[in-house]
């Protein structure tokens, strides 16, 4: 299935950011949010592109539509759309076949503006596609706005680290060294639209999913994957239990979002009034794994 680009042009990935650059930069500031009707509908949206239950015409034409829809600086389609089109049928029952290309243009232009994670995929996609220098300053640019957020908002350092070593692994030290004189330009050019559009499409908003109080282990005779990142969009009954938990991308082993969906599967909304039609509530909940734990890094709830 193909879409027109031409409305998302690929950002430029000549960047690269290493800490203690010059003088401390100040946390990221929130851009005005998308209506909450506005994200309500898109939400929707996306549980039926995911629902691997509906006839896949309904699920594409949904996609269409709200490709159509979406504006070049919505951070949090932009990003949704970037992470479909990068796991494809990676995911079981994903509508989409994997494309890198169109995941590069979605997620670049996701990450200029602002979205932190769309930056950590960036280098994720860009090392797929045998790009080392690119992919290492992504990496470097997702670290160094990291080290942005208060330290105990700040992604899990270990997966940094990972996501760095991998690519040196293709790309030797020197290559870190060669990016360095490109971090200047970059911050002037995208720096402004970063900050400006840097709301976080995840932060909880009550009511927000709660997982377990105790950190999820995998079990020793399971799979144990490296550390990545896991976006799962939850559909909740009336009474705040869980009814779906369906895989939008797994970053970077894709084995890594069946290992997290039991720890998605617990998660729970506090109670409310039945509504209208099935009732459902859904939120975008996005799950980090470090050190063989698990931890939700935000989530947005919407009926």
């Amino acid at each position: 299935m193909q879409h027109t680009a031409r409305r998302f042009p690929r950002a430029l990935a000549w960047v690269c950011l290493i800490a203690g650059l010059g003088a401390a930069m100040p946390a990221l500031a929130a851009a005005p949010a998308a209506t909450e009707a506005a994200r309500a509908a898109s939400t929707k949206t996306w549980a039926v592109i995911l629902d691997p239950q509906l006839p896949l015409t309904t699920r594409q034409q949904a996609l269409e539509q709200l490709i159509d829809s979406t504006k070049v600086n919505d951070q949090h389609n932009l990003y949704l759309l970037g992470s479909l089109y990068w796991m494809g049928q990676r995911a079981s029952g994903a509508p989409v076949q994997r494309d890198l290309n169109q995941a590069a243009i979605y997620m670049s232009n996701a990450a200029i503006h602002g979205s932190l994670l769309g930056m950590a995929k960036m280098a994720e996609i860009e090392l797929a596609l045998h790009k080392y220098s690119e992919a290492m300053i992504w990496a470097q640019v997702y670290a160094h706005y990291a080290m942005q957020l208060p330290r105990n908002e700040r992604p899990n350092e270990g997966y940094t680290a990972e996501l760095v070593q991998r690519i040196i692994d293709k790309l030797g030290r020197a290559g870190v060294t060669q990016a360095m004189p490109q971090v200047s330009n970059f911050i002037a050019l995208h720096d402004t639209d970063i900050r400006a559009g840097s709301d976080s499409d995840f932060d909880g908003r009550q009511p927000h999913p709660v997982s377990k109080t105790r950190p999820y282990l995998t079990p020793d005779y399971r799979f144990v994957p490296k550390s990545g990142i896991a976006d799962y969009l939850l559909a909740f009954h009336a009474d705040g239990s869980e009814a779906h938990a369906w895989l939008l991308d797994a970053t970077p082993d894709p084995a890594l979002g069946e290992a997290l969906r039991q720890y998605a599967h617990e998660m729970t909304l506090p109670p409310t009034k039945a509504q209208a039609g099935d009732g459902l509530r859904y939120a975008w909940s996005v799950v980090m794994f470090d050190d063989r734990r698990y931890r939700m890094a935000g989530t947005k709830a919407s009926r």
